[in-house]
Order: structure tokens, then C-alpha cells, then sequence
């Protein structure tokens, strides 16, 4: 819990959490974080810039400030806080692919089939959607797209960890099986030049070096 936050309020803060998914899920979409990559901008100037309806808009970016994504100065105008630069597409850690992975109708309708999968034991995507995630995502190209950005930008921080864990070195050959765009094989290539390596996926069996 937060410091004085009582446990009714800490449990609101929780069943409310998907308000505040939406919220970032939106401003990462809008690129909002690259927008204020320089400095603070007013809400007016952030919704010409994306083409949005401003008043809405204002009251998404104050309810980012109310959670720490964003700070709100006297004057008005909106800053990136720490968490909040995480969002910017050139991030050492971006977390904004996966922000606007999550917040996709396909996967949020999913998530609402929750209590029907715990009751009936079915999987919660198929009994929404007719089909299971992989074959959704294969015959959509854009969500497949947004699915595979998002699954890139959380490995880069993933990958420092793997690699100071596990040597790769010894090995003239790595296979990554459903290895998505290769950014995993990049990071192991980048710190073993001489090696050779293989992403096998899906529909696609790519050579990277």
C-alpha cells in the first residue's frame, strides 16, 4: 500500500487499475512521450500534434500526472517524469510498444472473458474471438505488427540479463526458435560476432548472420 493509503483505498486503486492501463495504452499510441522528448508542451499543443480532441485529451494527460507518468508544472503544461520517458520510443528500456500492445481491443476483449475461462475451463481468447492468438495475429497484419514491436522493446532489457547470466560463446551455431524479429539473436550476435544464428518462427526461417 502507499503511505497512508487505507486498505478500502488501496483495493479501489486496484479494481480501478485498467482506467489507468487505458490511459497510458492511449498516450503511447498518440506518442505522447516522443512529443515531450524536448520539454513541456500545453494539452492544446499535444492534441494539434495528434490530431485529437483537446478537452479529452487534457483530462487523459492529468490523470497520467495523478499516477506519476507524466507532471503537470503551474503553467499548465505537461513533462515526461522518470517513468514516464520509459514511454519514449528511444527508451534504454521502452515500455511503450508494450503499452499499446495491451490496450488493443483483440486482447482487452480477451481479458474480459476472464470469469467465463475460470468458470467453464475454455480458453478465454478462443471463446471471444473463434480462433487462438497466434492464427488472430497471423491474419492480422497490424496486430501481428504491434504484437511483435511490443515483444522487441521488453527483450532489450531482458537481453543484458540472459547474456550476463549464460555464455554464448562456446557455441559456433544458435537456433532461437519462434525468435519473432531476432532481437534476442542481435544482442547475442552483437557480443559474439564470429557465431552464426537462426530464427525459426511461425511461417519463417531467417538467417541473421
Amino acid at each position: 500500500m502507499h503511505d497512508a493509503e487505507t486498505p478500502t483505498v488501496a483495493l479501489r486503486r486496484l479494481v480501478n487499475g485498467y482506467q489507468v492501463t487505458q490511459a497510458i495504452h492511449v498516450a503511447a499510441t498518440l506518442g505522447i512521450a516522443d512529443l515531450l522528448r524536448d520539454g513541456p508542451r500545453a494539452s492544446d499543443d499535444l492534441a494539434r500534434a495528434t490530431d485529437s480532441h483537446a478537452p479529452s485529451l487534457h483530462r487523459v494527460l492529468r490523470a497520467l500526472a495523478a499516477v506519476g507518468v507524466l507532471h503537470e508544472g503551474d503553467d499548465g503544461r505537461f513533462a515526461l517524469t522518470a517513468i514516464g520517458e520509459c514511454l519514449r520510443s528511444d527508451a534504454p528500456e521502452p515500455v511503450g510498444g508494450w503499452a499499446v500492445f495491451v490496450g488493443r481491443p483483440y486482447h482487452w476483449q480477451a481479458w474480459g472473458a476472464l470469469l467465463h475461462g475460470v468458470r467453464t475451463g475454455e480458453n478465454a481468447f478462443r471463446s471471444v474471438h473463434g480462433t487462438d492468438v497466434w492464427d488472430y495475429r497471423a491474419a492480422d497484419a497490424e496486430e501481428g505488427a504491434i504484437f511483435d514491436a511490443a515483444m522487441t522493446a521488453i527483450m532489450l532489457r531482458a537481453n543484458r540479463h540472459v547474456l550476463a547470466a549464460y555464455d554464448f560463446g562456446r557455441f559456433a551455431t544458435v537456433v532461437d526458435v519462434g525468435g519473432g524479429r531476432g532481437a534476442f539473436l542481435r544482442a547475442v550476435l552483437d557480443a559474439n560476432p564470429a557465431m552464426r544464428a537462426w530464427i525459426v518462427e511461425l511461417t519463417d526461417e531467417i538467417a541473421v548472420s
